[in-house]
């Protein structure tokens, strides 16, 4: 089945614009973790998801989400763009994302329908890390 999103112009590092950044508070209902295009785990949890915005970066908390091998619960992400389907948050976007350690990703996706959010993605080159309200 199809997953269809709401929809934002293309602005890749704000080249077309100032993007408003807005806070996040997700609750979180299960997990897949992907490792080379293998689904490595798919649970559900209880989890909670807080992103708070700080001299224009986001700042990201995980509550109740432990796998940090996979992901660690404190990160910070300085960039934002719009990508179609997508409001992504990212560490050095044009030099492919930052990312220091395989539990760190370089790239936050929001994900939203009737404007509300209903998934995130964590995403480096080692892990792709799905989680659904």
């Amino acid at each position: 089945m199809a997953e269809y999103y709401d929809s934002f112009p293309v602005n890749i590092l704000e080249t077309n614009g100032q993007i408003v950044r807005k806070p996040i508070n997700f609750f979180v209902r299960s997990i897949k973790v992907w490792e080379n295009q293998h689904c490595i785990i798919d649970s559900e949890i209880n989890g909670v998801i807080r992103g708070n915005i700080v001299n224009n970066e986001m700042h990201v908390s995980l509550y109740h989400i432990d796998y940090n091998q996979y992901l660690l619960d404190k990160l910070t992400f300085t960039e934002i763009s719009l990508n179609r389907d997508r409001i992504l948050w990212s560490n050095d976007l044009i030099m492919g994302g930052y990312s220091p350690a395989k539990n760190v990703p370089a790239f936050l996706s929001l994900f939203y329908q009737s404007g509300e959010l209903c998934k995130v993605r964590f995403s480096n080159q080692v892990y792709l890390i799905e989680l659904y309200g």
